[in-house]
C-alpha cells in the first residue's frame, strides 16, 4: 500500500521525518520503505499567470505567450492546445530539471526564443495526464515557488501489510499506529450531519449474513468536472488514476478511511429501490470494465427492482456509472462479509482496490462517517446538496472481549512488564478495558479483525513495548532423545535411492488442476474438491502424483531440457466413505529422452531402464525382488501391452509403463514418456523379514541355467514366480538372462 507523507500529516501532525516514520512503522510490525522521494525536485518551478496568447507565425500547433512569473514577464512558446489568457499555470524556468531529467534552458523554437516551459501534470511527474498544460486555481499568486504553493515535493511511502491488518489500509489506520507510537493526536475532520431520511428510494437487505450493514445517501444537483489539482495529485501519488470529481472523491475517502464507496447515477436506479440480494440462477452482469460475468447464486449483488447495478464489494455496473451529465448521485457505503467478497472476487477473476479492502475486513462502525465525509466533499467540490440518508444495520457486528493475563504475557515475551505498563499500551491503541486481579479484560473494537484471542493481545503488547526492547532469553526446555519413526526413515531412504539412480526430485503443489485427472482418466479415487481454491487451476487435492510430475516434465521440455528424469514423494488424497479424507504416501516418477552414451552406445530413458531402477530400488528397500506382472485392470492412460503391475511379497504396490499418446496429447508433450507410481506404505509393509545371522554354508551354492520354450505372450513375472514357488527355502533367486527367437524353436 502507498501513502502520501504530506497527506498523512493532514490527519496527524506527528514530529517524524519520512525516514523516521518508515522506521517507526517498521518497528511496529508494518514493514515500510520510501517508494518515491520528490524533495528538492522542483527548483526553479514557479506559479505563473498567462497575460496573453497569440498564434506562432511559423507553426500551427504552437502558441506565443507572455507569462507573469511574479514582478517579471517572460515570453514562452507553448505547444499545448488548452493554453489561454488569464490562466494560472506552473512554469519551469531556465535551470530547472524536470522529474524526468529534462533540463530547461532558453532556446529558440521556430525562430522565437522561449524563456521556460509551461508544464503539464505528466511533465511535473504528478500524474500521467499529458493532454494539456496544468491549469491551477486562480487563488495562487504568480511568482510563488510551486513547492510552496502545492504538495508536489512529497514523499510516498510503501507499506507491506500482512493480510490480517486490514485496519491499516487507510490513512486513518496508519494515523492510529503513529499516534500510538508518538502520542500525537489524530485530527479527524469535523462533519455536520444534515439529517433527513432518504426519500424516493427504499433500501432492503435480503442476505444480512453477507451484508450486515448498507447505507445510501443522496447528493443532488452535482456538476461533473475534473477534481482540483490537490486531489488529483494525491490520488496519483498512491497509484489511483483520477477520473472526475465524484468518482475521485469515492477513491479519495477510501484512501483516507479504508472504506470503499460507490456512486450510482440516481437516474439508473429503477423502481425506486436498492435491494441487496444474491444472484439469480444463470444471472449475468456487466461490470464497469465492460466485462460480462456469469454469476453464481452465492454471489452478492446490489440491485434495483429490475437488474443488478453493482457486484457487491467488488465493482459497480456499467449500467449505473457516473456520466458527464449525471446530476443526482446515490452514494453507497456498506460493510460486506470478507469471506463472501473473497469467494466472489476469486471466482469471477476480478481484484479491485475495493475487494482488496473488503476481503481483509473494514470497520463496520466507520461506515456512516465515510459516507458523510464523501458527501461533504462532493457538495463542496461539485456544487451539490447533501440529501437524505438510509442506514440499514440488519445484523450488528460487535467486538470481542479477550482476557490478557499479565504473568502469561511476560512468560511468552520474556519481559517483566507491570499491569500498568500493559494498560498504558492498550490506551495508546485506543482499546477499552477493565482491570482485574492479574489480568486485563479488553474490548476489541470491530475494526480489528485480526484480534481474536489472548495471543493476539500479547502481540500488541510486544509491538507497543518494542520488539527491539525485548532481550533475548534462553527458554528452559526438557531434553528428549531425538527419535524418528521407522516409516520416516524409509521415506528418506527411498528418496535417496531414487536420486542415486539418476532421477531428480521434484516438489509439486498438492492442489492440482481438475482437468489433469480427467485427461488421465484417474477415476479410481474420489477427489477432495476445494471449497475456496486459490484459482481455477488449483481446484482439488491430487489423487495421484503423476499429473503434477507430467506437467513438470512438460515444463522442462518446453524450456530446452529434452532429457528429463523426475521423481516425487508425497501424499495423495481421496474421499472415503462418509466423505472422510483419506491419505496415502506415494512415490512416483517420469522419464523421457536419452541418458547419454557409454563407449559410444546410446542409453535411452526407456521402459527397461525405468524397470531396472525400480528393481534395484525396491530390492534395496524391501530386501526382496519385486515381480512385474500383467495388471488385472490396465491403466487407461498407459499402453495396454507396455505396462506392468509391481508386486512385492505377493502384494501389489504400484505400476509402471509408457504413457499412451491420447493421454499425452492434452499435456502437449512429444516423445515417449515412461512413468511409475508406488505406495510407499505398501512397500514398507511388504518388506521381507529381517535377515538373521546364519553360519556360512558348508557347501557352495549351485547355479543352473534352465531353457524353457514359452509362447510370445507369456509373462516373465509369471515364470519367475512359478520357479521360486517350487522350493522357497532352497531357491534363493531367479532371473531371466537371455532370450532366443528362431527357426529352431518349435
Amino acid at each position: 500500500m502507498l501513502i502520501s507523507y504530506l497527506w498523512l500529516k493532514e490527519w496527524i501532525d506527528h514530529p517524524l521525518s519520512p525516514e523516521e516514520l518508515a522506521e517507526t512503522l517498521t518497528d511496529l510490525g508494518l514493514e515500510t520503505s520510501i517508494a518515491e522521494d520528490r524533495r528538492g525536485a522542483f527548483e526553479n518551478i514557479v506559479i505563473g499567470k498567462v497575460l496573453s496568447r497569440a498564434d506562432h507565425p511559423d507553426a500551427d500547433k504552437l502558441s506565443l505567450t507572455e507569462v507573469d512569473i511574479g514582478g517579471k514577464t517572460v515570453p514562452i512558446v507553448c505547444g499545448a492546445s488548452n493554453v489561454a489568457e488569464g490562466q494560472i499555470v506552473p512554469v519551469a524556468l531556465p535551470g530547472a530539471v524536470m522529474p524526468g531529467g529534462l533540463k530547461i534552458a532558453e532556446r529558440k523554437i521556430r525562430g522565437v526564443t522561449s524563456h521556460g516551459m509551461i508544464c503539464s501534470e505528466a511533465e511535473l511527474g504528478v500524474s500521467d495526464e499529458s493532454a494539456g498544460i496544468l491549469v491551477m486555481d486562480a487563488a495562487y499568486e504568480p511568482g510563488t515557488p510551486l513547492r510552496d504553493a502545492t504538495e508536489v515535493e512529497d514523499v510516498v511511502l510503501e507499506i507491506d501489510l500482512t493480510p490480517n491488518r486490514g485496519d491499516c489500509l487507510s490513512l486513518l489506520g496508519i494515523a492510529r499506529e503513529v499516534s500510538a507510537a508518538t502520542g500525537a493526536a489524530i485530527e479527524i475532520p469535523s462533519l455536520d450531519e444534515p439529517g433527513g431520511e432518504l426519500s424516493g428510494i427504499s433500501v432492503e437487505i435480503k442476505n444480512p449474513d453477507q451484508c450486515p450493514r448498507y447505507t445510501a445517501r443522496e447528493i443532488s444537483s452535482v456538476s461533473i468536472k475534473p477534481s482540483p489539482f490537490k486531489i488529483r495529485r494525491r490520488l496519483a501519488s498512491i497509484g489511483i488514476r483520477p477520473i472526475n470529481n465524484i468518482v475521485d472523491i469515492t477513491n479519495y475517502v477510501m484512501a483516507e478511511t479504508g472504506h470503499p464507496l460507490h456512486a450510482f447515477d440516481r437516474r439508473d436506479i429503477e423502481g425506486g429501490a436498492i435491494i441487496v440480494r444474491n444472484a439469480a440462477p444463470d444471472e449475468r452482469f456487466v461490470t464497469l470494465d465492460e466485462k460480462e460475468h456469469a454469476l453464481a447464486e452465492s454471489d452478492l449483488l446490489i440491485a434495483d427492482k429490475n437488474r443488478g447495478v453493482a457486484l457487491a464489494g467488488i465493482m459497480g455496473g456499467l449500467n449505473s456509472e457516473i456520466k458527464e451529465d449525471t446530476a443526482d448521485v446515490i452514494l453507497e457505503a456498506a460493510y460486506f462479509d470478507p469471506l463472501s467478497v473473497r469467494r466472489t472476487a476469486r471466482r469471477v477473476g476480478v481484484s479491485t482496490e475495493s475487494s482488496f479492502r473488503f476481503e481483509r475486513g473494514v470497520d463496520p462502525d466507520g461506515v456512516p462517517f465515510a459516507s458523510l465525509r464523501a458527501a461533504s466533499l462532493m457538495a463542496e467540490l461539485s456544487g451539490g446538496k447533501i440529501g437524505g440518508f438510509a442506514d440499514i444495520y440488519a445484523k450488528p457486528v460487535t467486538g470481542r472481549e479477550v482476557t490478557l493475563r499479565i504473568d502469561r504475557t511476560n512468560d511468552i515475551l520474556g519481559t517483566k512488564l507491570t499491569q500498568d505498563d500493559m494498560a498504558g499500551f492498550l490506551e495508546r491503541l485506543g482499546f477499552a478495558f477493565t482491570t482485574g486481579e492479574g489480568r486485563l479484560d479488553i474490548d476489541i473494537p470491530p475494526r480489528r479483525h485480526d484480534m481474536n484471542e489472548e495471543a493476539d493481545c500479547v502481540e500488541e503488547v510486544a509491538r507497543m513495548f518494542g520488539y527491539l526492547n525485548i532481550k533475548p532469553t534462553t527458554p528452559r526446555l526438557a531434553q528428549h532423545d531425538a527419535k524418528n519413526s521407522g516409516f520416516y526413515l524409509k521415506r528418506k531412504e527411498l528418496g535417496r535411492l531414487l536420486a542415486a539412480s539418476g532421477l531428480r526430485e521434484a516438489i509439486n503443489y498438492s492442489f492440482v488442476n481438475p482437468q489433469w485427472r480427467e485427461w488421465l482418466k484417474l477415476d479410481d479415487a474420489k477427489p477432495v474438491v476445494l471449497a475456496n481454491p486459490i484459482n481455477a487451476d488449483r481446484g482439488e487435492l491430487r489423487t495421484s502424483l503423476l499429473p503434477g510430475l507430467i506437467n513438470s516434465a512438460v515444463f522442462n521440455i518446453r524450456h530446452g531440457d529434452e532429457n528429463v528424469s523426475l521423481f516425487e514423494t508425497g501424499t495423495a488424497y481421496r474421499l472415503d466413505a462418509g466423505d472422510k479424507v483419506g491419505e496415502e504416501f506415494r512415490a512416483a516418477g517420469v522419464m523421457t529422452g536419452g541418458a547419454g552414451e557409454v563407449f559410444g552406445a546410446a542409453l535411452p530413458r526407456d521402459f527397461f531402464r525405468l524397470k531396472g531402477i525400480l528393481d534395484n530400488t525396491i530390492r534395496a528397500m524391501a530386501g526382496i525382488a519385486p515381480v512385474f506382472i500383467k495388471p488385472a485392470e490396465p491403466k487407461p492412460f498407459l499402453y495396454t501391452h507396455r505396462q506392468v503391475e509391481i508386486t512385492v511379497n505377493g502384494r501389489a504396490i504400484g505400476f509402471m509403463g509408457q504413457l499412451h499418446p491420447l493421454a499425452k496429447e492434452p499435456f502437449d508433450v512429444a516423445g515417449d514418456l515412461y512413468c511409475f507410481e508406488i505406495s510407499v506404505e505398501g512397500l514398507v509393509e511388504s518388506e521381507a523379514e529381517k535377515q538373521k545371522v546364519k553360519p556360512l554354508p558348508k557347501f557352495p551354492g549351485i547355479k543352473r541355467d534352465l531353457a524353457i520354450i514359452v509362447g510370445e505372450r507369456e509373462e516373465v513375472g509369471g515364470i519367475v514366480e512359478t520357479i521360486l514357488a517350487v522350493d522357497e527355502k532352497r531357491i534363493r533367486s531367479c532371473r531371466i538372462f537371455d532370450m532366443y527367437r528362431g527357426k529352431q524353436v518349435p
